[in-house]
């Protein structure tokens, strides 16, 4: 149990990062991310650069897959079109089963859908940029951005006009503002531009307006043809035919630039309109018979000679070129693909909700699963402290226990060792108190017989001399001990006590008779002895005679 609470910190950290996952940063060749960084600036570099290194050359899995995937992007980029998808497939595998490199896979989604368009597959195309939309990180914003912008784009390019494309365009917008990508941002501007043009005319030249000038001030000049071609369209929409035409010379005026089908096809409608359908000839005859084979540019070109015809005055070829057209038009309406792309949409958005439905319902049961592991634990926690706290109140009262045993066992020595200190004690005193009657009946038979050879004897040995001071230091230390300091205290009161001051104290403390004190202190005449004590008394500063104050240490 003494590690109890590391265990359980070990098994919090464990519940946690089965929630979170690991989270980890891949190390990659510092060629493939070299080549990564010049993918928007530079796609042809990019490619040659990627091209040049030999799968066999790279050390891990993780590089030839980095490099499928750049290989595919750079491709698409380079406006190679996709003859097969092993490449972003490998790379696609690879992701999925790393789900730790969630913007790597984001890109292998979003570049395997690009190349399922280019190989015919709308359908396919669709599904793989969900799984993009729905694989991207919440701040991801260029990759949520493009992949909004390229889903706009299939529906566009399907003529799946319903509204769905415009709305993809704008969020696409608004991701790619976030992220800060100038050049993308012009692209889904000049889109908005043309999708506004029919039902918002006023708002796609106002947006194609701006776009023109952040890329004239950015000198981007492609997408400043873009936004150029696709504002004369809208000028030529809302018969704005001198506004148009003037976009038109601006435009031709560009050196060594070839401009695309679209502005072939407006400046003739253009030049058509304004009745000078010589001028509009000559525009549609640069456009190339490749440019036509595309069902929306073959539309265009049959627009422009109807328009041609009718400024010629020729009402029956504008008629049938019109009919034309618009037997294309029903003809891709009746298109399977359009409907396709939205129902898969639609699903899988469906699949999307219910995925996140169920992983937040799986987030939610974790949650509960480890607060439960956590109250668990902190409740297992707690018990081992309050078991522990027990265990040491235990020891505590055993060590009190022991410890007051041992203190009782010492009490009760001590007692034994005082009780026989109080019977040598008593014993001591019994035989000083017999002593000093001896010395008492001493001293009277030395009165009594005054010329005795006893007498001599006693009177060398008892009376206070200067030689003999030390016997009767001890008994005054006898005294101080029997009779409450008497001595000490005496002193403190009067400092300038001598030592026959002391001794008479001592006697008269002892009981000694005036004749006793008279004969052992070496006074003539007994009778002295009790002016001497009433000295002694106003030194002591007493009130009362000498005994008295004796008599109070008793």
């Amino acid at each position: 149990m003494k590690y109890l609470p590391v265990v359980i910190l070990l098994m919090v950290a464990a519940l946690v990062s089965t929630v979170t996952g690991c989270q980890g940063e891949a190390r990659y060749d510092a060629r493939l991310t070299a080549a990564d960084s010049l993918l928007t600036s530079n796609p042809d570099s990019a490619l040659a650069l990627v091209e040049a290194l030999a799968p066999a050359n790279l050390a891990t899995l993780g590089d030839r897959a980095y490099r499928d995937l750049l290989i595919a992007q750079a491709r698409y980029k380079c406006y190679i079109t996709a003859t097969s998808d092993s490449d972003i497939n490998r790379a696609l595998a690879y992701y999925r089963a790393h789900d730790d490199e969630r913007e790597k896979l984001t890109r292998a989604y979003i570049y395997k859908g690009a190349v399922m368009e280019e190989l015919g597959h709308p359908d396919s195309a669709m599904l793989y940029y969900k799984h993009a939309e729905a694989t991207a990180a919440p701040d991801d914003y260029f990759n949520l951005g493009y992949v909004k912008m390229r889903i706009g784009s299939l529906y566009r390019d399907n003529y799946a006009m319903d509204g769905i494309h415009i709305k993809r365009f704008e969020d696409a917008l608004d991701y790619l503002k976030q992220a800060g990508d100038t050049n993308y941002i012009l692209r889904c501007m000049v889109n908005l531009g043309a999708l506004y043009r029919l039902k918002k005319p006023t708002l796609s030249e106002n947006i194609l307006q701006e776009a023109r000038d952040i890329s004239r001030t950015s000198k981007d000049t492609s997408n400043y043809i873009h936004s150029t071609v696709d504002l004369l369209q809208t000028y030529y929409v809302q018969q704005k035919y001198p506004e148009a035409l003037a976009l038109i010379h601006e435009l031709l005026t560009l050196q060594n630039k070839r401009l695309n089908f679209s502005f072939y096809a407006n400046a003739a409608d253009t030049y058509a309109r304004l009745g000078l359908p010589d001028s509009a000839v000559m525009m549609i005859n640069m456009t190339n018979q490749s440019e036509r084979e595309n069902v929306f540019n073959e539309m265009m070109y049959l627009e422009s000679l109807g328009e041609i015809a009718l400024a010629r005055g020729d009402s029956t070829t504008y008629k049938w070129m019109d009919g034309k057209c618009k037997y294309m038009e029903d003809s891709l309406l009746a298109l399977e693909t359009p409907i396709n792309i939205v129902k898969i949409e639609d699903q899988q958005d469906k699949k999307i909700q219910q995925f996140k439905a169920a992983h937040e319902h799986a987030i939610f049961f974790r949650a509960i699963i480890i607060t439960v592991a956590l109250i668990a634990f902190v409740l297992l926690y707690v018990i081992y402290q309050y078991n522990k706290r027990n265990r040491r109140i235990d020891n505590i009262i055993k060590e009190l226990r022991e410890t007051s045993a041992s203190q009782l066992n010492e009490l009760s020595q001590m007692e034994q060792r005082i009780k026989q200190l109080n019977i040598q004690d008593a014993k001591l005193k019994e035989f000083f108190d017999s002593h000093t009657s001896l010395i008492r009946e001493l001293v009277e038979e030395c009165y009594h017989a005054p010329n005795s050879k006893l007498h001599s004897k006693l009177k060398e040995i008892i009376q206070y001399q200067g030689q003999n001071k030390s016997k009767w230091f001890r008994l005054q230390d006898y005294i101080n001990t029997r009779y409450n300091n008497i001595l000490s205290d005496a002193q403190k009161k009067c400092p300038k006590l001598n030592d026959r001051d002391l001794l008479l104290l001592t006697l008269s403390t002892l009981d000694f008779s005036c004749v006793q004190i008279a004969l052992i202190m070496g006074y003539s005449n007994a009778t002295s002895v009790g002016p001497i004590r009433q000295r002694l008394a106003r030194k002591l500063g007493l009130d009362g005679n000498l005994m008295q104050y004796i008599d109070e240490y008793r």
